[in-house]
């Protein structure tokens, strides 16, 4: 008999856990219900509150954005100052002792060379006179024997 009745309890407090959790489910189902109910009823009104909101503060957002991107625009262009100030002390000043030639450099000494290659070829035919006047004369030297064939390396590589 203990047995039966130890039965019978627990079945009913099954039954009741049962109920219990129904009533709980439902109570949750009907809140959610409740919840959607008054979200439909004041969604209405809250988004309307919301974009007044936003509305209003639209001038102060728009103020501060330009605050920034001014701050952050004189940070950039300060931060270039800085590094450029950096290239130009530690990169190009040591490059000033290494005198480095423009092209403009190259091509006048170009031209230069081609001119004095020219005259130097024309001096050599015995054509033209010297530009530069000697200072003075050198003392009379035994004449030595020409070499034939034989001609500077600026004549050769000019000519």
């Amino acid at each position: 008999m203990s047995k039966t009745l130890t039965a019978l309890v627990d079945r009913v407090s099954n039954e009741q856990l049962l109920v219990k959790a129904r009533e709980s489910a439902r109570k949750l189902w009907l809140c959610g219900l409740g919840a959607y109910s008054l979200a439909t009823r004041s969604g209405a009104q809250t988004f309307d509150s919301l974009v007044r909101e936003g509305q209003a503060i639209t001038p102060k957002a728009r103020q501060q954005i330009e605050e920034k991107s001014a701050e952050l625009m004189n940070n950039a262009s300060a931060t270039l100052q800085r590094s450029e100030q950096l290239v130009k002390e530690r990169f190009l000043r040591p490059l000033d002792f290494v005198l480095l030639a423009t092209r403009r450099d190259i091509e006048q000494l170009s031209l230069r060379v081609i001119q004095l290659s020219t005259e130097v070829h024309s001096l050599a035919i015995g054509k033209a006179k010297p530009m530069v006047k000697p200072l003075s004369k050198p003392a009379a030297k035994p004449a030595a024997k020409p070499v034939a064939n034989e001609a500077s390396p600026m004549i050769g590589s000019a000519a």
